[in-house]
């Protein structure tokens, strides 16, 4: 009797621990099912984006500048032998031996081929890899990507048009390391037969970029970074008639991710002009200033490297670049209608974004002092393009409107009808033309004389912009950042090129540096443009 009671006792025992260990069970499978089911999925789970592919980017003669094309991604599902580890790292696959889930993606997909004997490696073959024909002369304006998405450039800028959707398939993992799909329910495998996948591709992206004006930009713009020793350099190519940027080429400290602020220099003075002869200045008109100084107040001089003597009209001012006069004539336009100059550089766009869809600083330009004499010396800084804050594209789309007579014109790096802004008013036709004779006069006889092309009249203007020391709290005399920015033929522009040399160290204006290379690059795209060949035969060969 008492052995039957312990047996009786015993077997209770046993039913209640089983039922609260299925009850402990059952509790972490439908209550408490994490962090539980997340441990073994990590261990027996493989997750896989599988994108379409990315879409790809022409340039305006459709020329692939980026596409995409199969490429291998390898993801670590396993530890890895030492022996493996050295194998992976001959390929230049650098990883952790146990970075687990760790995914390597874009690899040539032949590499397949030496890698399948690596236990604890999965592969999907995927159109992830991007191809870049143009090479590093295209790599600042096209960017590049990582993953499905962009990091910079255009790839960053139209992400949203080139991304292709993705969707995420599952594979299973045994023990024994081998990866197998993962099973779908009916009715996910009925949709995926109908409809298929959702996956997509992205959409192409057809741009105003030539490639071959690209190339010769960064070829001649890297040689002349390295002839005057500069830090870094810059080369935009817009065609004049209808906004379109040809090539944007940067080097050194000027190659950056984003469309980027600077102070000018003298290429800015044509919005002081221009509100001058709107005002009934003439270009026959005598500045007054032969000595170059010009006194503000308080012992604030504004000072030429040469003084003009008896040329001190406001032709030879422009043409010479007269700091003193430039900021004199700021000055008396300011005095016959106050912010006139600000108003006029809002009018050539100066305040706006440069809205060619890349990333780009905020802009920077401040409203003028209203302290009498902070106010003079801003006007005066204003007009010589210092304490103002531009981009590369504001200035373009500024000379565009020269070009063009007034003609408000946008820049734009996307094929499309040109963008016009029809109801502004930046100024009278005949104020543009005598801009223009005054910008030829530059090239001609003036401080851009290095920027001359036999046959064809050339329009520019050079800038040699100081950088502001904020240690000695001035300019400084041996830090520049020096320019020329023009157009041709003059008569008739056809395009418009800006180049920029960051402190040259061997010339140090803009147009003993810069102007040298605008002919260059100008002489290169004539030679590519047939149209010139035929209308202008007698075009100068060579450099």
């Amino acid at each position: 009797m008492y052995l039957m009671h312990r047996l009786a006792a015993f077997r209770i025992l046993v039913i209640v621990v089983v039922a609260a260990v299925l009850g402990k069970i059952l509790h972490f499978v439908i209550f408490k099912p994490e962090p539980y089911r997340s441990m073994a999925e990590k261990q027996h789970v493989i997750e896989v984006k599988v994108s379409g592919k990315r879409g790809t980017i022409y340039d305006r003669m459709g020329r692939p500048l980026a596409f995409s094309g199969e490429g291998l991604t390898l993801e670590i599902v396993d530890t890895i032998s030492v022996k493996d580890s050295i194998k992976l790292s001959r390929w230049g696959i650098n990883v952790s031996r146990t970075a687990l889930h760790r995914r390597i993606e874009g690899l040539p997909p032949f590499l397949w081929d030496s890698l399948r004997g690596i236990k604890g490696i999965f592969r999907t073959i995927r159109n992830n890899r991007r191809y870049y024909p143009c090479g590093e002369a295209c790599e600042d304006i096209v960017g590049r990507v990582r993953g499905i998405h962009g990091v910079s450039g255009i790839e960053y800028g139209y992400d949203s048009v080139l991304v292709p959707r993705y969707t995420v398939r599952r594979y299973l993992k045994d023990a024994s390391g081998k990866v197998y799909p993962m099973p779908v329910s009916l009715f996910t495998a009925i949709r995926h037969l109908l409809f298929g996948e959702d996956i997509s591709d992205g959409q192409d992206l057809h741009t105003t970029i030539d490639m071959n004006v690209q190339r010769i930009a960064y070829t001649l713009l890297k040689e002349r970074v390295e002839r005057v020793d500069a830090r870094g350099g810059m080369v935009v190519v817009a065609d004049a008639r209808t906004g379109d940027i040809l090539a944007y080429s940067s080097v050194g400290s000027l190659r950056r991710n984003h469309i980027f602020n600077y102070e000018p220099g003298s290429n800015f003075k044509i919005v002081v002009y221009t509100e001058g002869f709107e005002r009934g200045i003439k270009p026959e008109d005598t500045c007054g200033i032969s000595d170059g100084v010009l006194n503000l107040g308080g012992g604030v001089q504004i000072r030429d490297i040469t003084p003009l003597k008896d040329k001190t009209t406001w032709y030879w001012a422009l043409v010479k670049s007269s700091n003193a006069c430039a900021a004199k004539l700021a000055l008396m336009m300011d005095s016959l209608r106050k912010n006139g100059l600000y108003r006029r550089a809002l009018l050539y766009g100066f305040g706006e974004p440069a809205d060619i869809g890349l990333p780009e600083d905020p802009v920077r330009f401040e409203k003028l002092s209203k302290y009498r004499m902070w106010r003079r010396v801003k006007i005066a800084n204003m007009a010589i393009g210092q304490g103002i804050y531009v981009n590369p594209i504001q200035m373009v789309r500024a000379y565009i409107i020269v070009a063009n007579d007034g003609k408000f014109i946008f820049p734009k790096l996307i094929q499309g009808p040109a963008r016009y802004y029809p109801i502004r008013t930046v100024a009278s036709k005949s104020t543009f033309q005598t801009l223009k004779r005054l910008l030829v006069g530059v090239v001609d006889s003036g401080t851009g004389r290095w920027a001359r092309i036999k046959g064809i009249k050339v329009a520019g203007k050079t800038g040699t912009a100081q950088k502001y020391d904020p240690k000695a709290r001035r300019y400084s005399m041996a830090r520049s950042l020096t320019s020329f920015i023009g157009f041709f033929p003059a008569e008739t522009p056809r395009y418009v090129i800006y180049v920029l040399l960051d402190e040259p160290q061997k010339v140090r204006t803009g147009g003993t540096a810069a102007a040298p290379l605008f002919r260059k690059v100008a002489l290169a795209i004539v030679k590519l443009d047939s149209l010139y060949e035929k209308r202008l035969p007698s075009i100068e060969r060579g450099n």
